[in-house]
Parts: C-alpha cells; sequence; structure tokens
C-alpha cells in the first residue's frame, strides 16, 4: 500500500511539470508563433524541466539517505560552504542573512555534501517562507554528544496541522514544491545518527535544525 501511495504520488509530481513542458513545446511548432511568444515558451519549458531535474535530485537523495561516504568533516567548514552559496540569494531575495558557529572546531563523520544540501534545502525554504524583508539566521550549536545546526527565520510560521506532515515525502503546500526537500532533510539527519526537527508558531517565524550525534571520540 505504501509503495503504491508513493508511485502514485511520484507520477502526479512528474506528470504536471512533464506536461507543462510538452504543451509549450507542441506550441512553438506554430508557425505564426511571435518571437517574443516563442521565447516566453521556450523559458517555460525550460522551466519545467529544472523542476523535474530537481525532483530527480531529490529522489536520489531520499532513496539514498546521503550515508554512502562515511568521513570526518569540520562543522565550521560546512557551514561556510553554505554560507557562501546562500548568500547571493538570500540578497537577491532581499532578505537579511547572518551565520554564526558556536561550534568551534567540532567534527562529524558522514557525507558532508548531503548535510551541506540539507542545510541548503532550510535555508531556501526559509527564503520563499519570508520573501522580501525577511531575516534568517543560520547557527551551529554544540553539547557534549550532538552538534545542532539551526534555521530560523520570522515568516509567517507554520500551522500545527502542517507541521505534523512536514517530513512526509510528497507533502507540500506550495504549487511548485516537490514535496520531497524536507523528506530529504530528514532522510540524511536520521543516515547520519540523528533527526531534524521543526518549532513554529503562526504569525512567528519558523525554527528548524538537524540533531546530529558527535563521534564518540570528539564528544
Amino acid at each position: 500500500v505504501a509503495m503504491g501511495e508513493m508511485v502514485a504520488s511520484l507520477a502526479h509530481q512528474v506528470r504536471t511539470p512533464l506536461g507543462s513542458a510538452m504543451l509549450n513545446l507542441s506550441n512553438l511548432a506554430h508557425p505564426a508563433l511571435a518571437a517574443e511568444d516563442r521565447a516566453r515558451m521556450v523559458e517555460r519549458m525550460r522551466e519545467r524541466l529544472h523542476h523535474l531535474d530537481h525532483l530527480v535530485n531529490d529522489m536520489l537523495l531520499f532513496a539514498r539517505g546521503g550515508a554512502s561516504v562515511a568521513t570526518p568533516f569540520g562543522v565550521s567548514a560546512l557551514l561556510t560552504q553554505v554560507a557562501q552559496t546562500m548568500e547571493p540569494q538570500t540578497t537577491a531575495a532581499g532578505c537579511r542573512f547572518r551565520w554564526t558557529n558556536h561550534c568551534g572546531e567540532a567534527q562529524l563523520l558522514g557525507n558532508a555534501e548531503a548535510l551541506t544540501g540539507a542545510v541548503t534545502n532550510l535555508l531556501r525554504n526559509a527564503v520563499e517562507a519570508c520573501g522580501a524583508g525577511g531575516e534568517i539566521a543560520l547557527e551551529c550549536r554544540l553539547d557534549d554528544s550532538a552538534v545542532s545546526i539551526v534555521v530560523a527565520d520570522n515568516g509567517p510560521g507554520i500551522a500545527p496541522e502542517v507541521q505534523a506532515r512536514l517530513f512526509e515525502p510528497f507533502f507540500t503546500t506550495r504549487t511548485q514544491g516537490t514535496g520531497l526537500g524536507l523528506a530529504v532533510v530528514q532522510a540524511v539527519a536520521q543516515a547520519h545518527g540523528g533527526h531534524a526537527w521543526c518549532r513554529s508558531q503562526p504569525g512567528q517565524g519558523a525554527t528548524f535544525g538537524l540533531s546530529l550525534p558527535r563521534p564518540k571520540e570528539a564528544a
């Protein structure tokens, strides 16, 4: 039953952008189509194909869980890479972005690339939630046994009934969402022995985090 539900959801996720791309492709064959309209249709096709590519990447990350490679890496280097990736995007979106590292030279064991993608997913969601004028914070916290990577925003917040389903595969409240972004975040966290979480009140922003166990020799 679970497999059937997943396949049905996946078919819907693929069919919508694929149908849109095929429609625009058929319209491009019209000989009287103006150059301006042609360019607009090409851009729509590019957007839909990019959406499909993003969906496939999310599916692969979700299936693998991001634990195929287990090597030690510094949390500070991970945060720096994420910040360098996101700073131009937050600026372009009109958001204020700040990041703080309270983890010093702490290390984790796992797949740095997968975790970088998971944290970037959380930040992109925050940008979409806030829009222009938003404030987004990335922070690393450390205790004796775990590293917590936290993303907070001052967006509209999330209703309790939506929070209960946030990490379900293919659940999304956005018309252009893949429904796999947060499921990937949770899968990556679990593959590293941790978990993802969310705290939010409607109208008071949202805070997402990854809680990841430290290697025993470093704890």
